[in-house]
């Protein structure tokens, strides 16, 4: 990790990372395991706060849950896609519905350690083509 300026910078550093789980203590420590590594975090508990997030956010990657609450995270894929940002499921499941429609997405199974996911979502940045938004970083 580089520190600049008083401020660490990351393996992360100046990416913007949603992550959308309806169990806050699991959106925590994903959220705190990225912040670690130098990442912007947004985070999204439900349905409506995640779309708003996908299609109006200006966000490098995503990490979705498959479930939020009673209805699966699938809109927020399509949101997401449609934006050409990257995106991964962390989840519990190992058969869902979503898990096949979205066949070519990464999975990381909860529960997953910090350096694990973020490796996961350097690899998830670097294979997106050049598509994901790198925030710029004023100084």
């Amino acid at each position: 990790m580089l520190t600049r300026l008083g401020a660490s910078v990351g393996s992360l550093g100046g990416y913007s990372i949603l992550v959308v789980d309806d169990e806050p203590f699991v959106a925590t420590g994903i959220s705190e395991a990225l912040r670690d590594a130098g990442a912007d975090v947004v985070t999204a508990h439900d349905l409506r706060t995640a779309m708003e997030a996908a299609m109006n956010g200006n966000v490098s990657a995503a990490i979705l849950d498959v479930t939020l609450g009673g209805a699966d995270s699938g809109a927020v894929c399509s949101a997401l896609n449609s934006r050409q940002v990257p995106f991964m499921f962390v989840t519990g499941y190992d058969t869902h519905d979503l898990l096949r429609e979205w066949a070519s997405v990464p999975i990381l199974a909860k529960p997953t350690g910090e350096a694990e996911l973020v490796a996961n979502v350097e690899a998830l940045l670097n294979t997106s083509g050049g598509q994901s938004s790198k925030l710029t970083v004023q100084t």
